[in-house]
């Protein structure tokens, strides 16, 4: 830059301090370039501002376009509505008092002006409120937001009824609070009805509460179709993809599902559409992982233990379900030897590991300790595999709870000999 000059080390930390700023300019102004409606209130501020009266139809004209146009109905769009129309009342108060006259068509009032920011109010009130409960799912937070009891029963009032952005947020405020699928249901008719009002952002906050609630009720044994649906929905809208990539545990995830629903096609579709939405660096392990669990529900269990000699266990969650349909196949293929030695072997990886939660680490243990049971039971002795069955039924959570009992049935029912 400076080829003739001698190195400066303040003047070289001073011009890349004014090169920040000027990268920090361009981000705001590339924002404000790209939300036209502020502009254009903004040009009519600044109209008002310098008396330019030839100007206020034209602008008043292009406020009013835009806001017909304006698809997003969340509580910035009321909020713009109050901007503008407090912009065009300040607008008329002006000239009242120079004593002129302005024509405009349209009839502007307080009582107009006041509902708007009611609107926008009550909505953000209501979406900080459910950010807040999300957060708490997670986390132990001693914090709460006041008033909301008033926002609440304001905004179960007929006035507000016909606001989508209300109505959403308070559904979604009541999934997180009240067990209640009524308040599910409720969200979810407002979301197929109103979903396209909403920007992208908001859009993936309001089906990351539909699909909480329903992997809440997974954990129960229902709602997995339902879950299945808000997926499929959400990856027709791009609601998983942030900056061009998919997460690899929502990849996994949908992977999982679709194959405890019997639908392997679909699941075999997903993988192959949505791999190159993973980052590089998780690819191959999620890709692998998943495609192990595919050739797994296909009964290839050869091909499966193929496939994960090609994960590598970055965490927890990888050691974890690779060992869990490790012993499974092994179990299949009636490798007695190698499934004992695994059992063996994981069993004193969960103790040493201390990332997991004691809940967590008892699930796995219970999955080791039935299968043993279940090798070695005398599969001719009906009265003490019934015994084990209730047993699992009875455990509480145990991984791969639902095929243990599908390989104890298969011995009640004489289908196979271990």
């Amino acid at each position: 830059i400076y080829p003739k000059k001698k190195y400066e080390n303040q003047k070289m930390l001073k011009l890349n301090s004014d090169l920040l700023s000027l990268l920090e300019g361009y981000f705001g102004q590339g924002e404000y370039e790209a939300n036209v409606s502020q502009r254009a209130n903004d040009k009519l501020t600044g109209a008002r501002k310098r008396n330019q009266d030839k100007l206020y139809s034209k602008l008043i004209g292009e406020l009013e376009r835009l806001y017909k146009q304006d698809y997003n109905q969340s509580g910035e769009y009321y909020y713009k509505k109050y901007q503008i129309e407090n912009n065009i009342f300040d607008l008329i108060n002006d000239n009242e008092k120079k004593n002129t006259k302005l024509e405009i068509e349209t009839s502007i009032n307080v009582e107009k002006i006041s509902d708007n920011l009611d609107y926008f109010y009550i909505t953000e009130k209501l979406k900080l409120y459910c950010t807040l409960l999300s957060w708490k799912k997670m986390y132990k937070l001693n914090i709460d937001l006041d008033h909301m009891e008033n926002v609440e029963q304001t905004a179960m009032m007929e006035k507000y009824k016909d606001i989508p952005s209300i109505q959403l947020y308070l559904s979604m405020k009541n999934t997180y609070t009240q067990d209640d699928d009524s308040h599910y249901y409720s969200l979810r008719d407002i979301m197929k009805q109103n979903i396209h009002l909403f920007p992208d952002e908001e859009v993936r906050e309001i089906y990351s509460t539909a699909i909480n609630y329903c992997i809440s009720k997974v954990n129960k044994g229902l709602f997995e179709q339902e879950l299945l649906t808000l997926y499929q929905e959400g990856l027709g809208r791009n609601v998983f993809t942030y900056s061009g990539n998919i997460a690899p545990t929502t990849f996994r995830n949908i992977v999982i599902l679709a194959l405890r629903l019997k639908q392997e096609n679909w699941a075999d579709h997903f993988i192959s559409e949505y791999e190159h939405f993973l980052e590089e660096k998780n690819r191959i392990n999620a890709v692998h992982f998943s495609k192990a669990r595919l050739e797994f529900y296909k009964k290839n269990f050869g091909k499966t233990l193929q496939l994960l000699n090609n994960v590598t266990f970055e965490d927890v969650w990888y050691t974890l379900g690779t060992k869990t349909i490790q012993i499974s196949c092994f179990y299949e293929l009636k490798e007695q030897d190698a499934l004992e030695s695994l059992l063996q072997s994981f069993s004193s990886y969960l103790r040493r590991e201390k990332t997991l939660t004691q809940d967590r680490k008892e699930t796995y243990k219970k999955l080791a300790k039935f299968i043993l049971e279940l090798i070695k039971i005398n599969p001719k002795n009906k009265d003490s595999l019934l015994k084990l069955k209730d047993k699992i039924n009875d455990s509480g959570s145990v991984a791969s709870k639902p095929w243990l009992i599908e390989k104890v049935d298969e011995l009640i029912e004489g289908k196979v000999k271990y």
